[in-house]
């Protein structure tokens, strides 16, 4: 069970090390979805894995024991997984568990504040009156595009049309529901920070690049940008709420301002073998462990 923890532990490592790189030099549509899956996995296999092993440790206690029908004795005995390692998963997990709830509650008061924000409006683009630029897309099903008075001042009437194209495509392709998905795996597993910065500025440029097809000037959709960022440099973004200002501004326009990103299927390949190898480290740790916990059930029936 060691080998096989450690194992999972060096598949986990290895995608918090690299998938972030491979992040930036993937097509973003494809960096959006597949290291959101990616950190989803990572961040589920790492919390199985210290659990089958905190088991070894918590499966002593008599009630829990008893309750699972298994020897404490036999298992203390048997257990390849020092206490003190087992003791520290438990911690590590316990930690984990609280932040995920933490995390998850706020993402829910967060999507009913929404939610109560929807009531009354009719239309998809509501402006409303603030001194604050500020442009917007909230969580679909029911999404809304919201940009502010002060915004649609400050802009021409063509970069409005970007600004509106950019968060079209938050709504249409649902990039809040990625985003809260990412922040919920990095609440699980702390490490996946670097990866979920690089999730927030690939879904800014899958949004950036629908813009620039549907308004068909890369360099106008670049200007319009950086003049937003501009704008709205003091006001902070919200995880259920993308912006056309989430992400790296410099490193977006320098994007846009080159060609279209190409197709790149080795740089995808090379996440999804990482992955693959995450996922038969944590098989490799649940059949160790189905192994320890049936050795120990069948001295108790004895």
């Amino acid at each position: 069970m060691t080998a096989s923890a450690l194992a999972a532990l060096a598949a986990m490592l290895l995608f918090v090390a690299v998938a972030p790189r491979l992040g930036h030099r993937l097509p973003p549509a494809i960096a959006a979805c597949v290291l959101t899956a990616g950190s989803l996995l990572v961040a589920g296999s790492t919390g199985f894995v210290l659990a089958v092993l905190a088991l070894t440790w918590l499966g002593q206690a008599p009630a829990i024991a008893w309750f699972a029908e298994w020897s404490p004795s036999e298992l203390d005995v048997v257990s390849p997984v020092p206490e003190f390692i087992a003791v520290g998963c438990f911690a590590l997990l316990s930690a984990a568990g609280l932040r995920l709830l933490v995390r998850t509650i706020r993402c829910g008061r967060a999507l009913v504040d929404v939610r109560r924000l929807h009531r009354g409006w009719s239309s998809t683009v509501i402006i409303v009156d603030s001194d604050r630029p500020d442009a917007f897309a909230t969580p679909s099903p029911g999404g809304r595009i919201v940009v502010t008075s002060a915004l649609m001042a400050a802009l021409a009437p063509e970069e409005r049309r970007v600004v509106i194209a950019h968060e079209r495509a938050h709504l249409r392709h649902r990039h809040a529901w990625l985003l809260v998905l990412a922040d919920l795996a990095e609440a699980a597993n702390p490490l996946l920070r670097p990866t979920v910065a690089v999730i927030r500025h690939a879904v800014e440029r899958w949004a950036d690049e629908d813009a620039a097809r549907q308004v068909g000037d890369r360099r106008l959709v670049a200007r319009t940008i950086a003049r937003v960022a501009l704008l709205r440099h003091d006001v902070g973004s919200h995880p259920l709420t993308p912006a056309a200002t989430g992400g790296q501004v410099p490193q977006r326009v320098r994007a846009l301002l080159s060609p279209p990103p190409g197709p790149r299927p080795w740089l995808a390949a090379v996440v999804l073998v990482l992955l693959a190898g995450s996922v038969v480290a944590t098989c490799a740790v649940e059949r160790t462990g189905d192994a320890v916990f049936d050795r120990v059930a069948t001295v108790q029936h004895r």
